[in-house]
């Protein structure tokens, strides 16, 4: 490990660790953000940490290293994945808060200053809000109603829908982040922030909401990112079962901030699965991935997934988790008539029933129109609401 230093007169009030690979045609417009940061430079320290070399980003690193007002440590290590060298990165952190920008988006000027104005006593992060750039435009992140009341203290252990998944808009207390780790295996491609947030949220449950720091995220029309690639790749069905979801679930104790979290995120699989994104290899990947499925969705409250405020899980997609956890009938519902029914086994009586896929793999039956108000038998079956009510935080 090669480590470059420039150390300012100062010890910061912020570290921002920066995990850098691959990113040169993003790194000057990341590097003129923080320039631009209305927070003293002499408060701030840059940790890059430079996780191998696939094209010009290094020499682009140390360039704006010798340039920049800012204190900057530049750390060279051998392409060891995300997760390594940002946790690398905390050991070099100088900061009474650490932040975890991605080098491929930009921090509006007020950005860490906002965060830091906005702090309260014994609150264990600071978040910012995303916006989403794609093609040129502007779009609200899915969680963006966590910014509707401004500045907000929430406690995760009595807002539990204020999921947090991302790191890169955060500031952590530098005490809680030196004693979390994110996870280093690379086998699952996405979730390691969630899972460093979920460590976090065990240790300190308050969060301060901040929309006045405004991060923008950089959806990249190619695709290509490590989040919009993940959908294409074996370990997004495998391994990232059994090595994310299930120990965060498991070391958050069943939380339901942890079960909204998981929620949250299952929506976008049963929504690419539905679509077709899953790969065919390797042999047999469809049928494992169902099994595993299985076994996360028994962690789950059937409760929280009736009544979680997640637009994107859909009905259908709710009444199929709970077909997975046993229950043998599940009914959709819309102005209180049952609209789809969904059973483990084919009703013998309806003619307007079909298998209930996820993905390749058949999970049971439903039946709609008439033949699933006929079919329905009523009392304890969990009755899914067609559109599931809005989500949105108490202000105390």
């Amino acid at each position: 490990m090669r480590v470059l230093k420039r150390w300012g007169r100062t010890e910061p009030r912020v570290s921002l660790v920066c995990a850098v690979y691959g990113v040169e045609r993003y790194l000057p417009r990341f590097f003129a953000s923080l320039d631009a940061q209305d927070l003293p430079h002499e408060r701030l320290q840059v940790v890059l940490v430079l996780d191998g070399a696939c094209d010009n980003s290094p020499a682009i690193c140390r360039e704006w290293a010798k340039q920049t007002d800012i204190a900057v440590q530049v750390v060279e290590v051998g392409n060891g994945g995300q997760g390594r060298a940002r946790n690398i990165g905390i050991r070099e952190a100088r900061g009474e808060w650490i932040g975890f920008p991605d080098p491929d988006d930009v921090l509006e000027p007020g950005f860490l200053k906002a965060l830091l104005g906005s702090r309260t006593r014994g609150a264990g992060m600071l978040i910012g809000r995303t916006i989403i750039q794609q093609d040129g435009r502007d779009k609200p992140h899915p969680l963006d109603f966590r910014f509707e009341h401004g500045v907000l203290e929430v406690d995760v252990k009595r807002q539990p829908v204020a999921v947090q998944l991302s790191v890169h808009e955060c500031l952590v207390w530098a005490d809680l982040a030196r004693r979390c780790a994110f996870p280093e295996d690379r086998g699952a491609p996405t979730f390691e922030d969630a899972c460093f947030v979920g460590q976090v949220r065990r240790l300190n449950s308050r969060a301060v909401l901040v929309p006045q720091a405004v991060y923008h995220y950089e959806k990249r029309s190619t695709g290509d990112s490590a989040v919009q690639s993940a959908w294409a790749k074996p370990g997004r069905y495998l391994e990232q079962m059994t090595t994310r979801y299930l120990p965060y679930l498991e070391a958050a104790g069943g939380a339901e901030w942890a079960q909204q979290a998981v929620l949250y995120d299952l929506g976008w699989y049963f929504m690419n699965v539905d679509k077709g994104a899953m790969p065919t290899e390797p042999e047999g990947i469809g049928a494992e991935h169902v099994r595993l499925m299985r076994g996360l969705v028994a962690q789950l409250d059937p409760r929280l997934v009736v009544t979680c405020p997640w637009g994107h899980l859909s009905a259908s997609a709710r009444a199929r988790i709970l077909l997975m956890q046993g229950w043998e009938e599940v009914a959709v519902v819309k102005d209180g008539k049952v609209v789809e029914l969904y059973t483990a086994a084919a009703p013998a009586e309806a003619t307007s029933t079909t298998p209930a896929n996820y993905g390749t793999q058949s999970v049971g039956f439903v039946t709609v129109g008439a033949d699933a108000e006929e079919t329905y038998s009523g009392g304890h079956v969990p009755r899914v609401p067609v559109w599931p009510r809005r989500p949105r935080l108490v202000v105390p």
